[in-house]
């Protein structure tokens, strides 16, 4: 017990003293695989469970983690001023959850993949017309240039494959509503497990009924299937928000883009989905366009920063 007690010290005192950029990078890898984990789960049930049963019980398990807090808090965690944006929260978020399902069910996982990371442009438009956030040309040109991205890969094919395209790129939007619900929320002062605790509740119950119309009993195989999906989304959740804690927003955001590499191993070996070149044309433009707007943004808090203290 003794050598165990003092292994842990080491090892603790050794993770803290590693910068905190470094980090935020391994919990924004381990973020990324662990989606991609979730992705392939959802992909795996698709073939015979619903998208709107999919969706909640992805919704339903996740949202298990927040009972602890509710019960000590005496459901005092449910106390806000907010509440329509903790609605508007949830309605986004239960929607964005129930679009992705949908995109990745029927589209290979990397195009989805990809599209999806246009949430990031669309937070920024968002964050513009709601949070009286400020962007300069630059940015805007460059999230211009990331929608380009998204019209290579909205091209001509079948209306199966153009309709789960059109979802991917519903998703990152209802994404983007989501996160910019919870910036309101955290500047009111609601305290973090408040807003995930009233997500959790809204996204669930909103997915109920549309569950039950199409509900399908799912084998005990299917169980374990959808209660590993619930599990590494919750995983995938706390990942990402230890990665923005501990280390700079601008630096650990776009190891997120690792994303891309599992979902194309995924695909390849489990789904027969090879990268066509106009799904690399599109990733290499959005990506390109998230990371730059991603290196402005850190230039500009860091002149900030600077005139501060001048």
């Amino acid at each position: 017990m003794a050598l165990k007690a003092t292994l842990d010290s080491y090892l603790d005192r050794y993770w803290h003293s590693l910068p905190g950029n470094l980090r935020g990078c391994f919990w924004m890898l381990l973020a990324a695989f662990s989606f991609i984990v979730v992705q392939t789960f959802t992909k795996a049930l698709g073939g015979r469970i619903p998208t709107a049963e999919i969706a909640f019980f992805r919704a339903a398990i996740g949202s298990a983690a927040v009972i602890p807090f509710v019960v000590s808090r005496r459901f005092g965690a449910f106390k806000t001023p907010n509440l329509p944006f903790h609605l508007g929260r949830g309605l986004f978020g239960a929607a964005a959850i129930f679009l992705m399902v949908y995109a990745v069910v029927h589209m290979p996982i990397a195009d989805a993949t990809v599209i999806g990371f246009t949430r990031m442009m669309f937070l920024i438009v968002l964050a513009v017309l709601f949070l009286g956030e400020k962007a300069n040309w630059r940015r805007w040109l460059a999230t211009l240039a990331g929608f380009g991205g998204v019209l290579l890969m909205l091209r001509p094919g079948d209306a199966t494959f153009q309709m789960a395209a059109l979802s991917a790129l519903g998703a990152a939007f209802c994404f983007a509503a989501a996160h910019t619900c919870i910036k309101k929320c955290t500047q009111r002062k609601d305290h973090p497990m408040t807003v995930q605790t009233w997500y959790a509740v809204s996204a669930t119950v909103l997915m109920v009924v549309p569950a039950v119309m199409v509900w399908v009993s799912p084998t005990w195989d299917e169980w374990l299937i959808l209660l590993g999906m619930g599990l590494m989304s919750g995983v995938a959740q706390t990942c990402t928000a230890y990665a923005y804690g501990a280390g700079d927003a601008t630096f650990v955001a776009p190891f997120d883009y690792t994303r891309l590499i599992w979902a194309a191993l995924v695909g390849w070996f489990l789904f027969t989905e090879p990268l066509g070149i106009m799904t690399l044309a599109g990733a290499s433009v959005i990506i390109g366009a998230n990371v730059y707007i991603a290196q402005r943004q850190r230039a500009e808090n860091k002149a900030a920063k600077k005139a501060k203290e001048s």
